[in-house]
């Protein structure tokens, strides 16, 4: 069974090679992940450049295993486009990650969307909605992710985390064929794994385990857990995201 790990990160700078040690036995076939500037909310063009050249470094030295989004800082503007075209272009970036530099619907992000379309390359958005008075104040919700899918039905979307809060995320990108959501996120347990098949249908699902942040082996066993049949258990721990890269423009 192909498995796909499709939400990770950087530990600093570099990918830890415990979580390539754990894969080999846990049988994950691909990472694909992301540096979050050493988890700078509001990035500079120095911070975004640093943090996508390690992530670039860590691709070159396990090649075919582990596979990079682009780290872009909408704020950025242009800068920030073109060098999310040069990565797509020269360095084989798969994907664009979005974190808490802006929400996800704001206009300054519809040109990434926008090439990231022209592309075919899907779109990792951090969604979580907190209510003990912690959430940052560009993080987005399932509401802003929805909005997004809504002008851009064409947009590869993957809603992290299943929006942190899950059936009120999971209802508010329900109408939305065009967002999937990944399972990664401490507090996110079978049930809500098995919930999130039941309302989306297994194909809008797919695996991610927040690794570093979070611990791959656990992440992995609550989708083992699910109580999912076969076939579902496959399209979510590999098929899904195998498919969606296997149709990036190259």
């Amino acid at each position: 069974m192909t498995i796909v790990d499709a939400h990770v990160h950087l530990l600093d700078d570099d990918f830890a090679p415990e979580v390539i040690a754990e894969g080999d036995r846990l049988g994950v076939d691909v990472f694909v992940g992301s540096s979050l500037c050493r988890f700078r909310y509001y990035p500079s063009a120095e911070d975004v450049l640093t943090a996508n050249d390690a992530m670039y470094a860590v691709t070159r030295k396990h090649p075919g295993r582990v596979l990079a989004y682009c780290y872009v800082n909408p704020r950025l503007g242009q800068w920030g486009l073109t060098d999310f075209r040069r990565r797509f272009e020269d360095q084989q970036v798969v994907g664009i990650k979005l974190w808490v530099a802006t929400l996800a619907d704001d206009p300054v992000v519809f040109p990434f969307v926008e090439q990231a379309i022209a592309y075919r390359a899907p779109l990792l958005v951090h969604a979580w909605r907190k209510t003990d008075g912690s959430q940052l104040p560009y993080e987005s919700t399932a509401s802003h992710v929805a909005r997004l899918a809504r002008r851009y039905p064409e947009a590869r979307i993957i809603m992290a985390h299943l929006g942190g809060q899950v059936e009120s995320a999971l209802n508010r990108i329900a109408p939305y064929p065009n967002v999937r959501v990944d399972t990664s996120g401490t507090p996110i347990g079978g049930g809500a794994v098995a919930l999130a098949v039941q309302r989306l249908g297994a194909e809008r699902v797919v695996f991610g385990s927040d690794a570093h942040i979070g611990c791959l082996a656990a992440n992995l066993g609550k989708v083992l857990g699910a109580g999912l049949s076969h076939d579902d258990l496959s399209l979510v721990l590999g098929l899904n995201m195998k498919r969606l890269l296997d149709e990036v423009l190259r």
